[in-house]
């Protein structure tokens, strides 16, 4: 069997009750004569230019395994329905273990998850870190204000009266 990746759009302006037929009638195609790894539904996207004077679609994946039949019948049925905007399908790999890719899918999917979790984790360490870092900054900003405060106007007063002195000793 090979390794397929059909991507297409769907109409958005399809109500989803007219929609789902589609995806199940695309299912039962794929179970039939071959074998359904992934069916990504990626949602309604903007387009990167207008189909069809759409400027919005569905997308949604499909990962399978089968042979050139199946991707025929595929394209046909994607070809005679007008909800269809866009369809591509690609030839990942030649002779594969449908069973093994279920697997190493699965397996993917299980480290993404756990990813997912470490990088929450983390991120929220490191926003309670920066909280604390924050409260820390913000008590002394205010204990320097307050010293930068006294000291500004007794500056100022020197200031001030050494501007007078010299002007004092220049006039006479």
């Amino acid at each position: 069997m090979n390794h397929y990746e059909t991507i297409f759009i769907v109409d958005p302006d399809t109500p989803d009750t007219d929609q789902e037929p589609i995806f199940e009638k695309l299912k039962s195609m794929i179970a039939e004569t071959g074998m359904l790894v992934i069916f990504d539904d990626w949602g309604v996207k903007k387009l990167a230019y207008e189909i069809k004077k759409k400027i919005r679609g569905r997308y949604v994946r499909l990962d399978y395994c089968g042979n050139g039949d199946l991707v025929d019948a595929i394209e046909r049925l994607f070809r005679l329905d007008f909800r269809i905007l866009k369809y591509m399908t690609i030839l990942l790999d030649t002779d594969v273990d449908p069973e093994a890719l279920i697997i190493e899918e699965d397996e993917a999917q299980a480290e993404a998850e756990t990813d997912v979790k470490t990088k929450t984790d983390e991120t929220e360490n490191k926003e309670d870190a920066s909280a604390s870092e924050k409260t820390a900054d913000d008590a002394d900003a205010v204990d320097n204000e307050d010293v930068v405060d006294d000291e500004a106007p007794e500056n100022a007063v020197e200031a001030a009266e050494t501007e007078t002195t010299t002007e004092t000793e220049t006039e006479e």
